[in-house]
């Protein structure tokens, strides 16, 4: 046996070589990000077969092309119909709008050509921890009369899966549209029983790019991290609160969970609505059926709060969110507050705050204390020095896990989505997020922030500079992973 494999080395590793060669000058010839690239030959060099089948499964744009160039066209002309048809009929001057800052024109602009028109008419509700988000969600889904319309990327038949899973089997049974998304690895413990009982209630439910072996190699990439629920077309929630108990900080769970969602009335629902629409159409494999009653005529809310919501993914034509994270960090002219589960950003974002803080913004970030990957934390933490040197205060969040996703500029602009600032959201996932221009919701998440930095350890440079070689050596291999992450 020995001697056989021992006489057929030589050409296997002949093949080998002339793969890697082969797979190198593929990289180069695609010319996409220099530290991407640089990731995947370092793979290759370090891990010799391992790298490659990395590579091979998981770094190859051939099937991002394959899997999402069509739904990126049907998503541009079916998507512009529809904002033509349903979300522009108030649109809106850009410049001179009431209440908003004119730094912020050109985020708008940029937005606004993204199939994310900027709306007025809305009454926002911001939700803290699931305490606060799953008490409004059921309430509203008991409401609905028409449709209900559900996607997300982690769906779990726990408890509270289960209560809100009976509820819309419920309403399917009493004649209300029930159509429902989820994601193929996030929800992966969603089993056949499950899906069975839905659709025999009347629940449409379709699994994003469902992982089967083979399948799953093309698939462990590009997940739909959204979370969106739109009731009659009138109410929408998004954030970052997935359907799952440990969201829900009652004392049945280990660790306390801080996170942040949003309740949504008026017109940026349409947005979401869209957004759901254009994943239906890619799951289903069929056009939508174009009826009004999804988009129906907003009743005025209490308060007008200007609102752009966007979506990203690698179907999106645009990096948008990542865009649009870059366009407002350089807008802030007083005050940027960040908090995110996993920090990983590039080099335009990483620039992006460097900057502001060396021009006087006053910039602080919130990241865990302790993220549920080790690898993610170590790399997340090779940027810590760098932005301690330029002033940026790091909190590290002590009383549980941080999974919220927010961003303040100077008290009058932010956003919430499901995006963390990482290279994931910006590149591989599916992702929304929600775009305000009000003091008064920017007031709520500052204070939210001020609250949480209680629970919080401040770093310090010179102890920070004192970690050992070894640490930060783990830190720095990690960092060249980051792109890969």
């Amino acid at each position: 046996m020995f001697e056989y494999w021992f006489a057929l080395s030589p050409y296997f590793l002949g093949v080998y070589y002339l793969t890697v060669f082969v797979v190198a000058i593929n990289m180069l010839l695609e010319n996409r990000n220099p530290l991407k690239t640089h990731s995947y030959l370092l793979l290759l060099m370090l891990l010799p077969v391992l790298g490659l089948v990395i590579y091979l499964f998981f770094g190859q744009n051939i099937r991002k092309r394959r899997i999402f160039s069509k739904n990126q066209l049907i998503n541009t002309a079916f998507g512009q119909r529809y904002v033509d048809k349903y979300l522009s009929k108030n649109r809106l001057a850009i410049h001179n709008l009431e209440s908003i800052d004119n730094k912020f024109d050109k985020l708008i602009s940029f937005l606004n050509r993204d199939l994310s028109p900027l709306s007025r008419l809305n009454k926002l509700t911001v939700l803290k921890n699931g305490e606060e988000k799953f008490p409004a969600l059921l309430e509203a889904l008991k409401e609905a009369k028409s449709h209900i319309h559900i996607e997300y990327y982690i769906f779990v038949n726990d408890h509270i899966g289960q209560e809100i899973s009976q509820l819309l089997m419920t309403k399917a049974k009493e004649g209300v549209e029930v159509r429902m998304i989820v994601d193929g690895v996030g929800s992966l413990g969603l089993n056949k029983k499950y899906f069975s009982e839905m659709i025999a209630a009347g629940v449409d439910i379709q699994e994003f790019m469902p992982v089967l072996f083979p399948s799953f190699t093309s698939k462990i990439n590009y997940r739909n991290h959204r979370k969106i629920i739109v009731i009659d077309g009138l109410v929408g929630f998004t954030g970052g609160i997935n359907i799952d108990d440990r969201y829900i900080n009652n004392g049945s769970q280990t660790l306390y969970w801080r996170d942040t969602h949003l309740k949504l009335e008026g017109e940026a629902v349409k947005t979401l609505q869209l957004l759901f629409i254009l994943n239906w159409q890619f799951v289903t494999k069929k056009i939508w059926d174009n009826k009004k009653e999804y988009f129906p005529k907003i009743k005025v809310p209490e308060g007008s709060t200007y609102v752009q919501i966007n979506a990203s993914g690698p179907d999106w034509e645009l990096a948008s969110i990542m865009d649009s994270f870059y366009m407002a960090i350089n807008a802030a002219s007083q005050k940027i507050q960040i908090a995110t589960p996993y920090f990983i950003p590039n080099e335009s974002i990483l620039n992006a705050l460097i900057t502001s803080a060396k021009s006087g913004v006053a910039v602080e970030l919130m990241i865990p204390s302790d993220s549920d990957s080790w690898i993610v934390q170590a790399a997340s933490e090779s940027f810590l020095k760098t932005l301690l040197d330029v002033g940026i205060k790091v909190f590290r969040y002590k009383k549980g896990f941080l999974h919220s996703k927010t961003l303040t500029i100077d008290d009058q602009f932010a956003a919430l989505g499901s995006a963390n600032m990482d290279y994931r959201s910006f590149d591989l996932n599916h992702e929304v997020n929600c775009y305000i221009y009000d003091k008064e919701i920017a007031a709520v998440l500052v204070q939210n922030f001020e609250k949480d930095k209680e629970d919080c350890i401040q770093l310090e440079i010179r102890s920070w500079r004192r970690r050992s070689i070894r640490q930060k050596l783990l830190e720095s291999v990690c960092r060249l992973l980051a792109p890969l992450l």
